[in-house]
């Protein structure tokens, strides 16, 4: 995973859960979504597009 850049390691998954919305949209959505622990503490949602097959940090 990277960050500004830099890469930090995946200490630890909290938990993990897929979305699928929005099926009769031409864009659907279609996540599967990550809560990891990075290696310096920080505790953040991640997901893959499955649409796209693109990875992206979730912005609060």
């Amino acid at each position: 995973m990277h960050f500004s850049g830099c890469p930090i390691a995946v200490e630890s998954v909290v938990e993990t859960w897929r979305i699928d919305d929005e099926w009769w949209r031409e864009k659907a959505v279609s996540r599967q979504y990550w809560r990891v622990v990075l290696e310096d503490g920080r505790v953040v949602d991640i997901y893959r597009d499955l649409v796209t097959g693109e990875w992206w940090r979730q912005a609060y």
